[in-house]
């Protein structure tokens, strides 16, 4: 009787999955979820990471950017401001010069008109 029983037991277990296959199943899809999501949280932290990294970079092209054009509008200014105090300068001295000259014309005019006057005058006399 024994080699009966044993004959039905092994023919009831070779029908059925060994006890341990399904929790070792369920348990390596377990350790693959894990090591996927794990994956794919470095990964994202590692896109967030250079991402800032980039922005970071961005905006410090920017404000260098900005503080150079800062600096040369400011010599821009500075040279536009000195031109003109220096053509103002230029044309000062011209219009001092064109009214010393005038005065100077004007005055040797008045003397050759007076010399001229004076001769004319002086001949008639005599």
């Amino acid at each position: 009787m024994k080699d009966t029983t044993m004959a039905t037991k092994t023919e009831t277990k070779s029908t059925e999955l060994p006890a341990g296959v399904v929790p070792g199943v369920v348990h390596l899809a377990l350790d693959v979820a894990d090591r996927g999501q794990s994956t794919v949280i470095a990964v994202l932290q590692d896109a967030r990471i250079e991402l800032r990294t980039a922005l970071d970079g961005g905006l410090e092209l920017a404000e260098k950017l900005a503080t150079g054009a800062l600096r040369f509008s400011r010599k821009l200014v500075q040279k536009v401001d000195d031109a003109g105090a220096s053509a103002l300068g230029g044309a000062e001295r011209v219009l001092a010069n064109a009214v010393k000259n005038a005065r100077e014309t004007t005055r040797a005019a008045g003397a050759l008109a007076s010399t001229a006057a004076s001769s004319v005058g002086g001949s008639q006399a005599a």
